[in-house]
C-alpha cells in the first residue's frame, strides 16, 4: 500500500447500506483514541458484477486506513441499519472498474453519461487524480480530495448550459506493463477495459461515453476506442448482425494529461519516451531496451486512432505541464507531443505542474479543472440532445396528394413538380462515409425515396459511386432503394467527377436524340456526399485562369467545368430553365467542399454569364437536420427556384428557452483516400495494420461552427467559439440560419470564459447580433 494512500474501496456491501451504516462500521471496529476515523464516504453504487454495492472511504490518516485493511475477516461482517448483513472486502489497489460516483436523472432514472478515467505508467487508479492537504497536523490528520469523485460530478450538475448528471468511473491495470518484454501485454488491459464496460454498461450501451486519460493510459484509450470502432463497423455491416446499420458509437470526447501523441518520428519517439520515465519512476532499464519492437506497434496505434477519430468525429481536449521534472529530464512530455493537433481543435492547456502531478485538482483549485469541466459539459450537453433526436420517431412520409381539403378548397401539392422529372440518386459509398455519415444516408432514403417513387411513374434510379454493379433503375418500390443501401459494402474511393459527367453526358445524348423537346422528361441529380472527391489533374495549358488555379483544387474546377458545359449547351438549346437539376446534399461539414458548394449555389450563373441556375446544395450534419423542410429543399431546390436561395430555418428543440445550437465536427480533409495506407500523426507513414482496410486514409476532423457570419471573411473561426446563441438564455425561438446542435458542442475558451467580465460578453452579443441582422436582411 502506498505510504501516502488514506482512501480504501469497500465492496459487497448490503444493498441497503447508508453512509451512516459505514461510519458506524468503522467507529465501532477501530480504536481511535477519541481521534477522527473517516474523513470522507464516496457515494455508495451497485457493483454490476456482484449486484452488491460498493463505494470508496477516505480516512484520516494513512494509519488508520492501514489499520482498516488489516481487519481479519471476522471483523468484517457488515450489517446495515435498514437491514442486510454480508462480509465485505477492502482493499487498496483500485483494480479494474471502480465506480466513484453515480447521480440519476430525475427524468430518466440513470446518469446522462459514463466518465472512465485511467491512470499511467506505474500510476494508480486513485492517486493519480487524488490531492492530500493537512487538516490538523497535531492530530495527524490529512484530507485526500479526488476531484473525480469530490468536484466533477456537482460541478457538471451546476454547469450554467444544463445539468448533467453523471456516472464516474477509475480503472485500474497492471501500469506496468510497457516494461515487460511480451508485445501481447499491451492487449490486455484493452481488453479489461473493454470487458468492464461491457459489464457496467449493459442497461445502456449507447449512453455517452467520456475518456480521461494521463500520461500512457491515454495509449490505453486510444487502442481501447479503436476496438470499440472496430465492434461498431461490424455490427453496421455484417449481415449476421442482430441489429445492422443501428449501433450507435458511445464515444463523445476524451481528454488527455500529458499522453505522448507525436514526434519527429513517433516510433522512436515512444522508445526515448520510456526510456526517460525509466529513471523517473525507477523502472529497469534492460526493460526497456527490449521495446524497439514495441515502438512500432506505438505508432500503429496512434495511426488507426486518428483515422477513427476523424471517422467519428471524437472530440481531443489535451493538457500539457509546464513544469520540469528536473534539471536532466526537462519537461516529461512537451506542449508539442501532449497536443493532440486535428483542424479547428481545441487549444491545448498549459497545467501548471510536472508530469507525475498534472491530473491532480483540489477543491479550491480550479486553474485547469475550470476548461475541463467545461470541455466536458458542452459537449455532453450536446451528446444528449442527440441521443433525444434517435430516441424520437422518424419523421413520417407525407400524406398521399390531395386536390381539395376538408372545404373543399384546391390544395397546392408542392411535391407535383417531380411528375415531369427523371429523378435520380447518386450516392457516395466510398470508407469515408462510414459510422453516422452512412446511417444519415439511410434515414434520407427512408423517407425521401417514398416521395420520389410516389411521383416518378416510371421510377426513381439509385446508383452509387463505386459499387456500380448495385445500381438499381426504374425503382418503383421505396423499400428497394433501403435495401440496396443495407447491402452496400463501402470501399473505393470518390469518383465525384466521373459519375456526375456520365450522367449528366448520359442525359443530353437522350435529351439531344429527342431533339431537344420540351415534352422530354427533365432530370433532377441529388448527389448524396461528404464533399471530398477524389484529386483529379488539370493540364497547365489548359488553365486560362492561374488565380483561380491558385485558390481552387483541380477536381473542383473541372467539376464546375463540366456543369458549365452542360448548362450552356442547354442555354443553346432554348431548353426549359428547369430541365436539368443538380442538389449536391453534403453529409457533414468538410469545409473546402461547403465552399465549393456554396459558389455552385450561388455565384455560377453570374460568374460564367449563364440563363440557367441549375445548382442548389444543402447540407446534413445530424439526424436533427432531417425535418420536412430539409426534404423538401433535397427535392425540390434544384428545379424549384422558390426554394434554391432559401435558407432552412434551424431545428433546435431547445429547453426552458434556451437555444443549445451547437457546432458538429466533421472530417475536413482526405489525403489518398481510398488507399491502403496508414499516416502517423505527424504525416509519417507507418507500416499497415492488422486492421486492413477497415479504416482507410488519414482523415483530420473540424470543429467548424455551423453559423459562418460572412462579414469578415478574413477571420478564421476560433477553435470552440461560442457563438451567444450557444449559451444565452432566450425565449425567442432560435434565428433562421443558425445549425441544429449536433453531436459535438463548441465551447468557448475556458481560460476567456472564466475570466471574462459581463460587461464583454454583453459587448460582444450586442455587435454580433448587428452583424446578424445586416446578413439577415
Amino acid at each position: 500500500m502506498d505510504s501516502r494512500q488514506q482512501t480504501l474501496r469497500m465492496t459487497g456491501l448490503p444493498t441497503s447500506t447508508q453512509v451512516k451504516d459505514v461510519e458506524d462500521f468503522f467507529g465501532d471496529h477501530i480504536k481511535s483514541k477519541g481521534r477522527r476515523i473517516i474523513e470522507s464516504v464516496g457515494p455508495i453504487s451497485q457493483d454490476a458484477m456482484s449486484r452488491k454495492m460498493q463505494t470508496t472511504v477516505s480516512f484520516s490518516s494513512h494509519n488508520t486506513a492501514q489499520k482498516a485493511l488489516e481487519l481479519e475477516l471476522a471483523r468484517r461482517r457488515f450489517t446495515a441499519v435498514r437491514g442486510g448483513t454480508e462480509y465485505i472486502s477492502l482493499n487498496h489497489t483500485f483494480e479494474d472498474i471502480t465506480t466513484l460516483h453515480t447521480s440519476a436523472n430525475p427524468a430518466t432514472g440513470h446518469p446522462d453519461i459514463d466518465v472512465v478515467a485511467l491512470h499511467g505508467l506505474t500510476g494508480h487508479a486513485w492517486n493519480t487524480f487524488t490531492t492530500s492537504e493537512d487538516v490538523d497536523k497535531k492530530a495527524d490528520r490529512r484530507r485526500e480530495n479526488n476531484w473525480l469523485r469530490d468536484s466533477l460530478p456537482e460541478l457538471l450538475e451546476q454547469h450554467h448550459q444544463q445539468k448533467i448528471y453523471s456516472r464516474v468511473m477509475s480503472f485500474g491495470y497492471n501500469a506496468d506493463v510497457w516494461m515487460t518484454k511480451s508485445v501481447a501485454d499491451l492487449d490486455d488491459p484493452v481488453k479489461n477495459l473493454l470487458h468492464y464496460l461491457e459489464l457496467e454498461r449493459t442497461q445502456d450501451p449507447s449512453r455517452p461515453l467520456f475518456f480521461i486519460g494521463h500520461s500512457l493510459g491515454g495509449i490505453v484509450i486510444k487502442q481501447a476506442i479503436v476496438a470499440l470502432a472496430d465492434e461498431a463497423m461490424k455490427q453496421t455491416f455484417d449481415p449476421e448482425s442482430p441489429s445492422p446499420g443501428r449501433y450507435v458509437f458511445p464515444v463523445e470526447g476524451c481528454m488527455f494529461f500529458g499522453v505522448p501523441h507525436k514526434g519527429a518520428d513517433i516510433a522512436d519517439m515512444a522508445l526515448r519516451f520510456l526510456s526517460v520515465l525509466s529513471h523517473v519512476f525507477n523502472l529497469n532499464k534492460n526493460n526497456v531496451r527490449d521495446l524497439k519492437p514495441k515502438s512500432q506497434r506505438f505508432a500503429n496505434i496512434s495511426s488507426e486512432f486518428r483515422n477513427v477519430q476523424s471517422d467519428h468525429n471524437i472530440p481531443v481536449f489535451s493538457f500539457f505541464e509546464t513544469v520540469k521534472y528536473n534539471h536532466t529530464f526537462g519537461l516529461i512530455v512537451d506542449q508539442g507531443s501532449a497536443f493532440y493537433d486535428y483542424p479547428e481543435c481545441p487549444k491545448p492547456f498549459a497545467v501548471n505542474r510536472g508530469h507525475k502531478d498534472m491530473a491532480k485538482f483540489s477543491n479550491d483549485d480550479d486553474h485547469a479543472l475550470k476548461p475541463a469541466i467545461h470541455f466536458l459539459a458542452t459537449i455532453a450537453s450536446n451528446a444528449i440532445e442527440l441521443g433525444k433526436a434517435r430516441s424520437r420517431p422518424t419523421i413520417a412520409p407525407p400524406p398521399p396528394p390531395a386536390s381539395v381539403n376538408d372545404r373543399g378548397d384546391a390544395v397546392e401539392d408542392r411535391f407535383s413538380i417531380l411528375q415531369d422529372y427523371d429523378t435520380v440518386f447518386l450516392i457516395d459509398d466510398s470508407p469515408s462515409m462510414r459510422g453516422e455519415k452512412w446511417e444519415l444516408v439511410q434515414k434520407i432514403l427512408d423517407y425521401s425515396t417514398v416521395v420520389a417513387t410516389r411521383y416518378d411513374p416510371d421510377g426513381i434510379d439509385v446508383h452509387f459511386m463505386n459499387n456500380t454493379k448495385a445500381n438499381q433503375d426504374n425503382v418503383r418500390d421505396p423499400e428497394i432503394a433501403v435495401k440496396i443501401h443495407h447491402d452496400i459494402e463501402l470501399r473505393g474511393s470518390t469518383p465525384t467527377l466521373d459519375r456526375l459527367s456520365r450522367h449528366l453526358k448520359g442525359y443530353l445524348q437522350k435529351f439531344s436524340a429527342a431533339n431537344f423537346s420540351a415534352d422530354f422528361r427533365c432530370y433532377n441529380l441529388i448527389v448524396l456526399t461528404d464533399g471530398e472527391p477524389n484529386p483529379e489533374y488539370e493540364d497547365e495549358d489548359d488553365v486560362s485562369d492561374q488565380e483561380d488555379a491558385k485558390k481552387n483544387k483541380a477536381v473542383f474546377r473541372l467539376i464546375r467545368k463540366k456543369i458549365v458545359q452542360v448548362a450552356k449547351k442547354l442555354d443553346e438549346e432554348e431548353a426549359e430553365s428547369g430541365q436539368v437539376g443538380i442538389q449536391f446534399c453534403q453529409i457533414g461539414n468538410d469545409r473546402d467542399a461547403t465552399e465549393f458548394f456554396e459558389y455552385l449555389d450561388d455565384r455560377l450563373k453570374g460568374k460564367h454569364r449563364l440563363h440557367r441556375d441549375m445548382v442548389d446544395t444543402i447540407k446534413c450534419q445530424s439526424e436533427l437536420d432531417l425535418t420536412e423542410k430539409f426534404y423538401e429543399k433535397l427535392l425540390l431546390g434544384a428545379i424549384d427556384k422558390r426554394l434554391d436561395h432559401k435558407k432552412l430555418e434551424a431545428h433546435h428543440p431547445a429547453e426552458d428557452g434556451q437555444d443549445t445550437a451547437l457546432a458538429l465536427p466533421l472530417r475536413s480533409k482526405i489525403i489518398n483516400k481510398g488507399k491502403d495506407r496508414r499516416w502517423s500523426d505527424n504525416e509519417t507513414l507507418v507500416a499497415p495494420t492488422s486492421r486492413g482496410n477497415s479504416l482507410q486514409g488519414h482523415r483530420s476532423s473540424t470543429m467548424q461552427p455551423v453559423y459562418e457570419s460572412p462579414i469578415d471573411d478574413a477571420r478564421p473561426a476560433a477553435p470552440f467559439e461560442r457563438r451567444p446563441s450557444n449559451m444565452t438564455t432566450s425565449s425567442s425561438p432560435p434565428s433562421a440560419g443558425f445549425g441544429p446542435p449536433s453531436r459535438h458542442a463548441t465551447f468557448h475558451n475556458a481560460i476567456q470564459e472564466a475570466e471574462e467580465p459581463d460587461s464583454s460578453a454583453v459587448q460582444r452579443r450586442s455587435t454580433y447580433e448587428s452583424q446578424k441582422s445586416r446578413y439577415l436582411k
